[in-house]
């Protein structure tokens, strides 16, 4: 019995490899600056929780809260904010279905490392 010779074509893969260039690899690990920004997270959480607490326990400083903000008073609306007693910049806006704040975290070597947003809806 004969067989025919079988021909297998040479087979190039559609997509490009890149090879790794071994002669630039990537700088050392360096965990310092991940470790400042988790610290500052950190704290930032707390004080998020202070904001919460605050507006919870205080049906007064929340209707104050919603009250100044659907007439568009911002200024008011800070006021209240800092009432809670953060020393964290928040930033604070709103929409007639939900308020955001939003807190941001001076890290030593840099600056607004982190930012914390909560959106709460109130309508």
């Amino acid at each position: 019995m004969h067989y025919y010779p079988t021909y297998y074509p040479n087979y190039y893969h559609p997509y490009l490899y890149y090879r790794q260039n071994n002669d630039y690899p990537y700088p050392p690990v360096d965990i310092e600056q991940f470790q400042k920004s988790l610290e500052a997270y950190q704290q930032l959480v707390k004080d998020g929780e202070t904001v919460l607490n605050k507006l919870h326990s205080s049906p007064d400083l929340m209707y104050r809260l919603m009250h100044h903000a659907q007439a568009g008073n911002d200024v008011e609306v800070d006021k209240i904010v800092k009432e809670t007693g953060v020393a964290t910049v928040v930033n604070t806006s709103y929409t007639p279905m939900s308020v955001t704040f939003t807190l941001h975290a001076e890290a030593p070597a840099q600056s607004r490392c982190c930012t914390l947003t909560m959106n709460l809806r109130w309508g």
